[in-house]
């Protein structure tokens, strides 16, 4: 016999929401960061948060985080890692970074070590290639002939977008295939936010639940933040649709920040 609309409706408000305990608990541990590292901003917190050697945080969670420590608090910090990845899994979780572009919310491509791109320069094969900030934000992508200082190739985007580059009609016109393998490799090393993948990675094996990772504790720990972090800012900036399996990622992720607490406490 199936349950009746009134039963129904009490099952659905049954179910435990686990968005206002998370939003709590990130808000215990941005205290602790914000006071311990007597920082101005954001970002600089974060950081001293996961790689600053007297971080609390990172000499007390990094050991829960090795291989084969089979304590209760590893355990359970372990396994919510592996709910909240298996869950981040199931979905495609996007969030819209500042510069308007977007990225997924996965352990599986994070930016662990983001760098403060301003100009880069390489000269290779008798050219100059250039990337660089010019006024307004923009990013300048320039080829140039050392002996005849010809510009070969130059490209301004709004934002790193390396397709739009070597989609442009002058980098096949005008650049041979040797110049046009060596732009590809010196921009793409210029990416700002470089992802890394913490599950098929090239570290050292991780077992959390069922899932296996391969990277080091202290890559896991600062993916682990800036995948939490960029979920509460999804949240609290509105981006987050009332999607259930959306919603149902906060519930590990409140476990995750809830461990965090206990071992800094």
């Amino acid at each position: 016999m199936s349950l009746p609309p009134h039963a129904i409706d009490w099952m659905n408000r049954a179910e435990i929401d686990y968005l206002g305990p998370f939003v709590k608990a990130w808000a215990a541990f941005n205290a602790w960061y914000r006071h311990d590292s007597g920082e101005a901003q954001e970002r600089a917190m974060l950081n001293y948060a996961i790689t600053n050697p007297n971080s609390r945080l990172r000499r007390r969670a990094l050991p829960l985080l090795q291989d084969g420590i089979a304590t209760a608090d590893s355990q359970a910090l372990k396994q919510a890692i592996c709910d909240l990845q298996l869950k981040l899994d199931a979905i495609h979780f996007e969030v819209t970074r500042k510069n308007g572009g977007g990225e997924r919310v996965s352990l599986r491509e994070v930016c662990i070590r983001p760098r403060n791109f301003q100009r880069e320069q390489i000269e290779r094969n008798g050219q100059r290639l250039v990337a660089a900030k010019i006024s307004g934000g923009d990013i300048e992508i320039t080829v140039t002939s050392i002996r005849t200082r010809q510009v070969k190739f130059r490209c301004v985007q709004a934002r790193y977008e390396p397709p739009s580059v070597y989609g442009h009609p002058d980098f096949v016109a005008n650049l041979s295939g040797a110049q046009q393998l060596s732009l590809r490799q010196f921009y793409d090393g210029c990416n700002p936010r470089p992802m890394t993948d913490l599950v098929q990675g090239v570290g050292p094996q991780l077992q959390a639940g069922t899932m296996a990772f391969q990277c080091t504790p202290e890559d896991l720990l600062a993916g682990l933040v800036e995948i939490i972090y960029t979920m509460r800012n999804a949240l609290l900036h509105g981006e987050v649709d009332p999607d259930p399996q959306v919603l149902a990622c906060y519930e590990p992720a409140y476990r995750i920040v809830i461990q965090f607490l206990k071992a800094i406490h």
